[in-house]
């Protein structure tokens, strides 16, 4: 059944998801008509899941989304593929992840829908730091994570949300994309229970890679670190620096990630810093620029997947 403004989630199969996913971890995936928030509604089941390691949550419409710095954002019911997971990151040894990797969970779950979109549509996706999806400069995905702190004192958990945009024909800014738009043929887009269902099995697959160890996976020269880092669009360009409290931008050079996939630049005058997604508005790539390694990756990967359809 197709969604519909009266059942946005008719084309969603809690079963079947649930069937689907099992092998990959995730202990529940319940499926709603509507929801205020994703996030929202997954963390306040979160601190009761105790042992469960991946749970998800996903709605036809979500009707109060928020971005990162509380920014509102709406989308039609039955067009957007908007979802959450909620999970309690401990290591194969069952000790809680070191503190300063959590933040990765943000970018591991950019990258998840990156890889599905390049791979499932054949849409060249990159990362923007910290929390976005783009395809030609344009925004197709947004992401939001949280932690949840249990009433005992216990490690906490955390939520990572993401709204992607699936058979938009119209959208209110022009940053803005989806993949119907970016495809072209309506054909060429899987339905929003194929996609969630490859995005939650690639989210898994890095979160339980993770797990094994998180510094030899996320720590300088880790695998997972690496992944991220070619998918990261901000990375290798100038970019104009929106900081709270001023009107001026500052102009520097995104040179990596940190411990923590905070922001490296370095300034005009040579100084360094690295900056969390709290610390700045906007980051903002120069305009007129080449196109940057990551992109022109990207564009090979989607020739690598069509050559292989090909084959």
């Amino acid at each position: 059944m197709d969604p519909t403004a009266l059942e946005p989630a008719a084309d969603f199969r809690a079963d079947q998801l649930q069937s689907s996913l099992a092998d990959s971890g995730f202990t529940s995936v319940t499926v709603l008509d509507q929801v205020d928030s994703t996030n929202r509604w997954l963390a306040e089941l979160a601190p009761e899941a105790g042992g469960a390691e991946l749970s998800a949550v996903v709605t036809g419409f979500q009707t109060a989304g928020k971005g990162r710095l509380d920014r509102q954002w709406f989308t039609p019911p039955g067009v957007a593929l908007t979802f959450s997971v909620a999970c309690s990151p401990h290591t194969a040894a069952g000790a809680p992840w070191p503190v300063e990797y959590v933040p990765w969970l943000t970018l591991i779950m950019a990258h998840s829908v990156t890889h599905v979109v390049r791979n499932l549509v054949g849409v060249p996706a990159v990362i923007k730091w910290p929390n976005d999806v783009l395809v030609d400069s344009r925004k197709v995905c947004g992401v939001l994570a949280s932690l949840v702190s249990p009433p005992d004192g216990s490690a906490p958990s955390a939520v990572v949300g993401a709204g992607l945009n699936v058979s938009q024909r119209h959208l209110p800014v022009p940053t803005a994309t989806s993949l119907l738009l970016e495809a072209g043929d309506a054909e060429a887009v899987p339905g929003r229970q194929a996609l969630l269902t490859e995005i939650l099995r690639e989210f898994a697959r890095c979160y339980h890679r993770v797990s094994v160890d998180p510094g030899a996976e996320l720590g300088p020269g880790g695998d997972v670190r690496a992944l991220l880092e070619s998918e990261v669009d901000t990375l290798g360009r100038r970019v104009a620096l929106h900081l709270p409290g001023s009107t001026v931008p500052e102009q520097a050079v995104a040179e990596g990630l940190g411990t923590s996939g905070e922001l490296l630049v370095r300034g005009h005058d040579g100084a360094a810093r690295a900056l969390s997604a709290g610390d700045v508005v906007h980051v903002r790539p120069t305009p007129g620029e080449p196109r940057t390694a990551a992109e022109q990756r990207a564009i090979h990967a989607i020739r690598d997947v069509t050559a292989g359809d090909r084959a």
